[in-house]
């Protein structure tokens, strides 16, 4: 990246941070439309453990090793599918020491309130412009994370899923969503999945980012 180009990606970047991380994943229900129009998904994929997958007998689920999920149907452990929230290198409830360990110092700060702040990372790579993380802290914990961008050369994935996939491997992967909702980039498509705290960001056809974010009632 030129020395022009990073001032100029950063200004941008903050401009539109308070909204990305606002917004924190989920758009509001109003102009968004069913997915009647889409494709059907292909067979049922094999569940990987701590990916989001659609299964044959419940929808999309969380998936979880043998025996966390037997802990969970018994009882010993609450059930929950935060251990399947995670963007790349960062996952829901990571602190912001770990986070900054992984992705390093971040490239813009924003302020939302006394107790929360969101965090961009670019990732370093030879293609321009270069894709990155939003990630929102409240008291220093992820609550909200974004991977937004073109294709990252290296794995920054979500539930299997990169940046520049086709739309048809997220409908294989996680079936068909609840609702699509306009983008905040032209022609752009958000795609969630009721009650999973889970967005896809969809244009011309291709990934475009993903979304998550803390479970409702923190």
């Amino acid at each position: 990246m030129t020395g022009g180009a990073v001032p100029l990606m950063i200004r941008r970047m903050r401009a539109l941070l308070t909204i990305l991380a606002a917004l924190a994943a989920f758009p509001a229900a109003a102009g968004c439309i069913g997915s009647q129009s889409l494709p059907e998904p292909g067979p049922i994929p094999e569940a990987v453990p701590f990916h989001f997958q659609r299964t044959a007998a419940r929808g999309l689920a969380c998936a979880v090793p043998a025996e966390q999920g037997a802990d969970m149907a018994a009882h010993r452990r609450p059930t929950s599918y935060l251990p399947c929230l995670k963007v790349g290198a960062v996952s829901i409830a990571d602190t912001l020491k770990s986070v900054e360990a992984a992705l390093g110092k971040p490239d813009a700060i924003t302020s939302i309130d006394w107790r929360t702040e969101a965090r961009a990372y670019f990732i370093a790579q030879r293609s321009i412009p270069h894709p990155y993380y939003v990630v929102t802290f409240q008291d220093d914990v992820a609550v909200a994370v974004q991977l937004l961008g073109p294709p990252t050369e290296m794995p920054a994935r979500f539930s299997g899923l990169s940046l520049g996939d086709p739309a048809q491997a997220v409908l294989d992967s996680l079936g068909k969503p609840s609702r699509r909702c306009p983008g905040k980039e032209r022609s752009a498509e958000t795609w969630v999945w009721h009650p999973f705290p889970i967005g896809v960001d969809i244009r011309d056809g291709h990934v475009i980012g993903f979304k998550v974010t803390w479970p409702a009632g923190r």
